[in-house]
């Protein structure tokens, strides 16, 4: 899965975003179908929540796969993953999933996500990963200057990516910071100042590894956007 917080630019050579085409079974209905997949991104700065600036096409609605006729929705990988084929996911899940309200508001591009983290839900993979979903569709509702979506998007983020640290499913012990501070940022955003503030203020306590005193530095800047209600 392509990480939430790694820099995965290619480099002066390839200022674009690069893609593929793929050939894909769908686990839900079985269709069968081809889908364009990134192969290679680069970016240039990134939002206090980690929306890279990307530089070239947008990559962000192809990390993920969508099956054209029951609009099963999934990263690549887990077109063959084992959690998706133990549990598989029925066509009747899914128009389930589609008739909640929220799936009228947001943007086409979000939605692959949401209804991904809602899979992901219901075949009980990590909070972290589903968290890492409904950010990243809360990123697709901002580019698309949808605040509302993005409230919403970022509400179901935050709650997750909360679980996967009160439950320590975070698999990186480097990431734990990141994510803390993560969090603060997500509930200054949504203008939680209470909550920003407590989050905000552990990622001193969790930070290990002294060459992450960039996530410090960050946490500080922000903290202090906190305290001064700038958004």
């Amino acid at each position: 899965m392509i990480g939430l917080y790694s820099d995965h630019s290619q480099g002066d050579a390839a200022l674009v975003t690069s893609f593929k085409i793929s050939g894909f079974t769908c686990p839900a209905c079985g269709s069968v179908f081809d889908a364009r997949t990134v192969t290679s991104i680069t970016h240039q700065g990134q939002d206090s929540d980690f929306l890279p600036h990307y530089l070239g096409e947008n990559p962000l609605p192809y990390f993920l796969v969508q099956c054209p006729d029951c609009n099963f929705s999934a990263y690549p990988e887990d077109y063959a993953g084992p959690e998706i084929a133990q549990q598989k996911v029925s066509v009747p899940t899914i128009k389930r999933i589609l008739s909640l309200p929220i799936c009228r508001k947001i943007p086409e591009e979000a939605l692959k996500f949401f209804i991904a983290g809602k899979i992901y839900e219901e075949t009980g993979r990590n909070p972290y990963h589903i968290g890492n979903l409904y950010l990243r569709g809360s990123w697709c509702c901002r580019i698309h200057d949808n605040r509302k979506a993005e409230i919403e998007m970022q509400q179901m983020a935050v709650k997750f990516l909360r679980l996967s640290v009160e439950k320590s499913t975070i698999n990186n012990p480097d990431n734990l910071p990141v994510v803390t501070y993560l969090i603060g940022e997500l509930y200054r955003r949504l203008e939680d100042r209470k909550a920003a503030r407590e989050w905000f203020s552990a990622v001193e306590e969790v930070l290990i590894d002294q060459e992450q005193q960039w996530i410090l530095e960050l946490t500080q800047k922000q903290a202090e956007l906190n305290e001064h209600f700038i958004n």
